[in-house]
């Protein structure tokens, strides 16, 4: 009977110590060097909507002057994501003045994001087909 407390007690020690590991530094993917189309101004506000502590993971896209971002925010934050997004669009607006900037919080933009970012990555669309996709997913980010 020792020796079974003994063991549970050893086996909660050892989870416990491997909860308290920290988070992996979270980055976003980077297209700008070897995309289809420049990437370099999606990259830098993937970076500034990424440093927001609500914000876990993100996809963007930019095509001439129109970025496109999609956080996923923490579970707990999700009661705030209008201010969420509020916060994001104006922090990129501030280092990017002169661009259009589309923040959505939405799972089916951050999956079409996801899968554009992808398809620059490996250089399987054309910059006509990225501007056709990138029309669509304004016209569904507006309702």
């Amino acid at each position: 009977m020792k020796g079974l407390i003994k063991g549970f007690i050893v086996l909660a020690v050892l989870t416990g110590c491997q909860m308290l590991e920290p988070q992996q530094d979270i980055r976003p993917l980077e297209l700008s060097t070897n995309a289809v189309i420049d990437q370099e101004s999606a990259d830098e506000a993937k970076k500034i909507v990424l440093s927001m502590e609500e914000v876990t993971e993100i996809k963007g896209v930019s095509y001439e002057n129109e970025i496109y971002l999609a956080p996923r925010v923490k579970h707990f934050d999700r009661f705030r994501l209008k201010e969420i997004r509020k916060t994001g669009h104006q922090s990129v607006k501030k280092r990017y003045p002169d661009a259009t900037v589309h923040v959505s919080t939405d799972q089916k933009i951050f999956m079409e994001l996801e899968k554009l970012e992808k398809e620059l990555k490996e250089k399987t669309i054309s910059e006509q087909r990225l501007k056709q996709k990138l029309k669509h997913l304004d016209e569904m980010m507006r309702g």
